[in-house]
């Protein structure tokens, strides 16, 4: 309202200054000023990024008008307004992504980074050497991204009772967490959980020893 009533208080202003100056000059014609330009209509652009882990992804983008899937790493679709139709698909290359949307891009947290460490046979809380040897990458990777956010989730096989797997998954997680607290890891950091049998890797009936599906999932944000 403050620039509204300042912005007339000034037309008025000019208006009489011309009205005095053709009072005093007769043949002095005033031109009007020339109408704004119209404003550009807004276009919005969409643009599928890769996956980080490289796997198949798509978007489909919809208004009142129509609909364009895009399935393309670097596939773009402009829309005009919302009562016209999504583009046809075109190809943006990853320079122009970046001209267009750097300061988005350099705003975004990095993709998480899952690890998954397991377990000997049914009950068991201690790691197969294989997952030990990861102990160190993982280390490494949440020092890199000075990650403050790491989920540890404890997962067990159907070889028990829920209860009892739901309470072994933890034991687990929480086995990992304390090794990686003995390793420099801020206690703070570490989110630790339970799915016990509830969330099978490998999808089995009950009372099924299943080497895939004792683990611990951790999840570096």
């Amino acid at each position: 309202m403050i620039v509204t009533k300042w912005l007339r208080a000034g037309f008025a202003s000019l208006l009489l200054s011309l009205l005095l100056s053709a009072c005093a000059h007769p043949r002095t014609q005033v031109q009007a000023p020339p109408p704004p330009a119209a404003p550009q209509p807004r276009q919005s652009l969409f643009v599928l990024l890769p996956d980080p882990d490289g796997k198949a992804s798509g978007i489909t983008v919809t208004n009142s008008a129509g609909a364009q899937t895009i399935t393309q790493p670097y596939q773009a679709v402009r829309v005009e307004r919302s009562d016209v139709a999504p583009a046809p698909p075109f190809t943006i290359d990853e320079a122009e992504v970046r001209r267009v949307f750097g300061v988005v891009l350099d705003v975004l947290p990095m993709p998480e980074v899952i690890f998954t460490l397991y377990f000997f046979g049914e009950g068991s809380e201690v790691l197969v050497p294989e997952s030990q040897a990861q102990l160190a990458a993982l280390v490494n990777t949440i020092r890199e991204r000075h990650s403050t956010a790491i989920s540890l989730i404890g997962h067990t096989d159907t070889m028990a009772d829920p209860q009892y797997n739901y309470r072994l998954g933890l034991r687990r997680a929480q086995g990992v967490a304390a090794i990686l607290r003995r390793r420099g890891v801020a206690a703070p950091d570490l989110f630790v959980e339970s799915h016990g049998d509830a969330d099978l890797k490998v999808k089995t009936g009950r009372d099924v020893p299943e080497r895939l599906n004792r683990r611990v999932e951790v999840i570096v944000r």
